[in-house]
C-alpha cells in the first residue's frame, strides 16, 4: 500500500530568505518586470514544452494493474490476456534518437518483463496491447520471451516499474536481445529517462 505523509512544517525565515522577499517586494512597486511564470508554455512554432514525463491511460503512478494486463502463466498463477498497458511520453529532449522502454519488477530483483529498443523518435506512444506492433525491436523477457511478459507475482504488493529512456543513439540490437545487451547502452546514451509505477498482487506463497 502506499502511505502520504500529511501536514506543513511552519516555515523558518532566515535572513536570506527575508532580503530575497524584500527584494520582489521593492521591484514590484518600483514597476520592474515580475513574471510569477518565467518559463514558457510552447515553442514558437507550437510545440508544448515542459518536463519529459510519461503517462498511462490504464493505471495511475502508484496505482493497480488490471488483470488483462497479466499474463497467463506458471500453472495459474496470473490468468490475464498479456496485453501492455497504453504509455504516453512526452516532452523528450530535443536530441532524441531513439527511445527504449523497459518494464521490472523491482521486487523481484528487477526481473525483466519487457525491453523494447530503437523506437523511433516520433513515436511517443504505444497502445494497450500494441506492443506487438511497436515500431523498434523487441527484446525477450527473463523467461526468454520477446516482446511483453505480463506480471505474474507470487505474492502480494510487487512493483513494476515502466521507464522510457531516450537515447541519443539508435542500439545496434537484433531482435531477442537480453537486457543486459542494453544496460551498457542506457549508461552511456540516455538523454533522459522518466518511469511510471504500477503494483500487481499474487497468491501468498
Amino acid at each position: 500500500m502506499l502511505h502520504k505523509r500529511t501536514g506543513r512544517r511552519r516555515p523558518r525565515w532566515q535572513p536570506a530568505a527575508l532580503a530575497t522577499a524584500a527584494l520582489v517586494l521593492l521591484v514590484a512597486c518600483t514597476g520592474g518586470p515580475v513574471d510569477p511564470d518565467p518559463s514558457p508554455t510552447a515553442t514558437e512554432d507550437g510545440r508544448p514544452t515542459g518536463p519529459f514525463a510519461v503517462s498511462s491511460a490504464d493505471f495511475e503512478d502508484g496505482g493497480e494493474l488490471a488483470e488483462e494486463l497479466t499474463a497467463d502463466a506458471f500453472s495459474g498463477q496470473c490468468r490475464g490476456e498479456n496485453l501492455n498497458p497504453e504509455l504516453t511520453w512526452e516532452n523528450a529532449p530535443e536530441d532524441t534518437v531513439s527511445f527504449v522502454i523497459t518494464m521490472t519488477d523491482v521486487s523481484a530483483q528487477d526481473f525483466v518483463h519487457w525491453t523494447h529498443a530503437a523506437i523511433p523518435p516520433d513515436v511517443t506512444s504505444v497502445p494497450r496491447g500494441g506492443s506487438g506492433e511497436l515500431a523498434g525491436v523487441p527484446g525477450q523477457s527473463a523467461v526468454g520471451q520477446f516482446g511483453y511478459f505480463g506480471p505474474c507475482p507470487p505474492s502480494p504488493d510487487h512493483e513494476y516499474v515502466f521507464s522510457i529512456h531516450a537515447l541519443d543513439v539508435v542500439p545496434d540490437l537484433e531482435t531477442g536481445f537480453r537486457h543486459q545487451d542494453l544496460v551498457p547502452i542506457l549508461t552511456d546514451h540516455t538523454l533522459a529517462f522518466v518511469s511510471i509505477t504500477g503494483f500487481r498482487s499474487g497468491p501468498a506463497l
